[in-house]
Order: C-alpha cells, then structure tokens, then sequence
C-alpha cells in the first residue's frame, strides 16, 4: 500500500486514469488538479478550473480518456484533452435547481452524452 499527499484540504472527489498514471482530484474546491505519478511521488501537471463552487464528482473514461464533473453551481462540464495537451472545457446545461452531486460514464462511455447525473436533494 501507497500513501500520498495531495495538499492540505479534504479530497471531495477523485478519479483515476485508464492505466492509473494520473488521478483527477478536487481538494474541497471549484477546481480540479491532473497530477501524474513521478517515480515515488505525484506532480500537478494540470488545473481545471471552470466551475464557480466546489466540485462534488468526477469520472475519467476509460474508453475515450475525457473527464466528466459537476458541481454544486448546478454544472457539468465534459473536458476533453486536445493536440496541445491542454484539457477543453464543454459546458452541459443541467437545467437542474440543486447541486449535482454524482456523475458517472456509462460502461461504454463512447460520446459525450455517455454519461449519468445524481441530485441532491435536501
């Protein structure tokens, strides 16, 4: 068993790449850091950071290596990494008036709208 430190802050949620190289971690944030693992320790290699309040899910696909979140503002976003290793935020109306609070790619996870949404309701 490994043990890491990704920061000082709760993780709220995390997901792991297909051959788990990277991990997608949000630290009680609106943001979501990419770090790589580095011999015996992890490096950010990147920050997505399109939501306004904290991200409560995130799921890498496995088949088609784009990430899905969501968020208490009521968001998703489906990031996709382009030619310039830079991840591309797509915007998905919910329409929803409470916070998603899961998100998941279906098993085939082949097109952008592959994936499922959770509510919270209070």
């Amino acid at each position: 068993m490994e043990k890491f430190q990704f920061g000082f802050e709760p993780i709220t949620c995390h997901s792991w790449n297909k051959d788990r190289t990277q991990i997608a971690v949000s630290l009680n944030s609106p943001e979501v850091k990419i770090f790589q693992k580095n011999g015996a320790k992890y490096d950010c290699i990147h920050t997505l950071s399109e939501h306004t309040q904290r991200v409560t899910s995130i799921d890498w696909g496995a088949n088609s290596n784009r990430i899905v979140t969501s968020g208490t503002d009521r968001n998703a976003y489906v990031w996709t990494l382009n030619g310039n290793n830079q991840w591309k935020p797509t915007l998905v109306i919910l329409r929803i008036n409470r916070a998603a609070t899961c998100v998941k790619w279906s098993p085939q996870g082949n097109n952008a709208m592959d994936w499922k949404i959770c509510l919270q309701f209070s």
